[in-house]
């Protein structure tokens, strides 16, 4: 009922990712051309057994893993960042074309489901935005995608036990020191009680130099989280 609400109230006349005219909807917002390079390039690349980045060479880990293993369990992504997968995000982002995350969450969740590492899981936790991103955006991208994740996976989802603490500004142009640099301490577990002893899906919308999902995780973890996974839609390169 939700996603006929939404198609009324959001036609879609054209392809979101190449913008070929046509009748779309929510439950298919992207035409069949795009969705066939969406799922060839899932396996274009030997990925990191760790933390799911896409590898030129085939090794079991990348060079940020090899050199600082991570926190989480595991992390993976429905493809690589690039296009289409690049476009996708910034029209959900950026564009406030919130009903793509119901199908990219959809994809995101069948990800989840076929790897029986991130099991078992208790609860999902969407990544906090900052208060800059919610003012400018009004809504807050990963906890949308984490809704749609939560409904396919049946599993709860809780928005209020983990917090941004320190507003900090665009990741885009930094390098990695810069960007763990800048995200050190900036999230706080607000309420363990949701977190404690709990097996944690993390949800974000992209994994580059991982940062993030480093610092939620330990976070996480340290609030007394049992185990920590990582789902986002699409991941950067590794080598």
């Amino acid at each position: 009922m939700l996603n006929l609400f939404l198609d009324i109230l959001f036609p879609q006349h054209e392809c979101c990712i190449c913008r070929v005219p046509g009748k779309f909807s929510t439950r298919y917002p992207w035409c069949g051309s795009c969705q066939q390079n969406l799922v060839e390039l899932q396996t274009c690349l030997p990925i990191c057994q760790k933390c799911g980045k896409y590898m030129l060479e085939k090794r079991p880990l990348c060079r940020d893993c090899r050199v600082s293993s991570p926190d989480f369990a595991i992390a993976r992504a429905v493809g690589p960042y690039e296009e289409p997968y690049r476009v996708t995000t910034k029209v959900l982002k950026f564009l406030g074309r919130r009903q793509l995350a119901v199908r990219m969450g959809d994809m995101m969740a069948e990800v989840v489901k076929s790897e029986p590492r991130f099991w078992p899981i208790d609860v999902i936790v969407p990544v906090p935005a900052s208060q800059a991103s919610l003012q400018q955006r009004g809504f807050n991208q990963t906890e949308v995608l984490g809704r749609q994740i939560s409904k396919r996976l049946k599993l709860r989802m809780v928005t209020d036990a983990l917090e941004r603490v320190k507003e900090t500004p665009s990741q885009r142009e930094l390098t990695r020191e810069e960007r763990e640099k800048n995200l050190l301490q900036a999230f706080n577990v607000k309420d363990n009680k949701k977190i404690y002893r709990k097996n944690i899906l993390l949800v974000d919308d992209v994994y580059t130099t991982g940062s993030t999902s480093r610092e939620c995780t330990r976070t996480l973890l340290e609030g007394g989280a049992a185990r920590v996974a990582v789902i986002t839609w699409a991941t950067g390169k590794g080598y």
